[in-house]
């Protein structure tokens, strides 16, 4: 049988040890803690600036600019945005430039929308890079779902090439839309925006379209001259030249 002094002193020990356990547990969930706060922390950061990458999109000047540059000279179109109303980018492909109508800067579904295509295929026809941006690109979910009804065409002359302005029209299962689309042409292929809003805002909208798209600027872009220098050749190494002596005259007629 333990004696009481031998019980108390294993009554403290177990006492002590479940107590550092304790402390132990404690000390670990705050560094847990803590560890999952950092982290938290960075990855928001991470991601603000994931986020914050316009490379792009418009400069801070408003000018939007798409290029095509398979090989050299690289050709640029850029529409230049109104300052006013503000304009943001979407979040989400295809990424369009939602410009908010005035009294409806709450609900999303009045507002412009102005999308870019960086690279259509070339097609050797009228308005062939037209009709795969705004009806084979339109038609795709993450568009409109739906090709859109082209109308009036023309052909027009930018900076450095030709181009396709057209009207046309799409009528998704809700909301019927207007726009208008600038396609410039290239050697490699064709790019352009188009700038659509509802039908029940054209008379606040189609205005600012037709200024973007008036707007529309073409520019080829040449790669930088290589400086060429003037070739000296090394001088001709001179030797000094050498004739033998000429030999000892015989006087011995024999």
């Amino acid at each position: 049988m333990k004696s009481p002094r031998t019980t108390r002193a294993w009554i403290v020990a177990l006492a002590f040890g479940l107590s550092s356990c304790a402390w132990a547990q404690d000390s670990l969930g705050d560094v847990a803690r803590k560890t999952r706060k950092e982290h938290s922390a960075t990855d928001h950061v991470v991601a603000k600036q994931v986020t914050n990458e316009e490379e792009d999109g418009p400069d801070a000047g408003g000018v939007w600019r798409v290029r095509l540059c398979v090989q050299t000279p690289c050709y640029e179109l850029s529409v230049t945005l109104p300052k006013s109303p503000k304009w943001n980018r979407d979040a989400e492909q295809p990424r369009p430039v939602v410009i908010p109508l005035a009294g409806h800067h709450e609900d999303p579904s009045h507002a412009i929308r102005i999308y870019a295509a960086e690279a259509l295929p070339r097609v050797y026809t009228f308005d062939g890079g037209t009709r795969v941006f705004l009806q084979g690109w339109f038609a795709r979910p993450e568009y409109f779902g739906q090709a859109a009804r082209i109308g009036l065409r023309k052909n027009v002359l930018l900076d450095s090439g030709s181009a396709t302005i057209a009207q046309f029209t799409v009528n998704s299962d809700l909301i019927k839309y207007r726009g208008v689309s600038v396609v410039a042409v290239t050697s490699y292929g064709d790019h352009g925006f188009a700038c659509v809003f509802p039908d029940e805002d054209s008379k606040d909208a189609a205005s600012t379209c037709d200024a973007i798209v008036a707007s529309a600027k073409t520019q080829t872009i040449q790669p930088a001259m290589q400086t060429m220098y003037p070739y000296y050749p090394n001088p001709p190494t001179y030797y000094p030249r050498y004739d033998p002596p000429d030999p000892p005259e015989d006087d011995d007629p024999q």
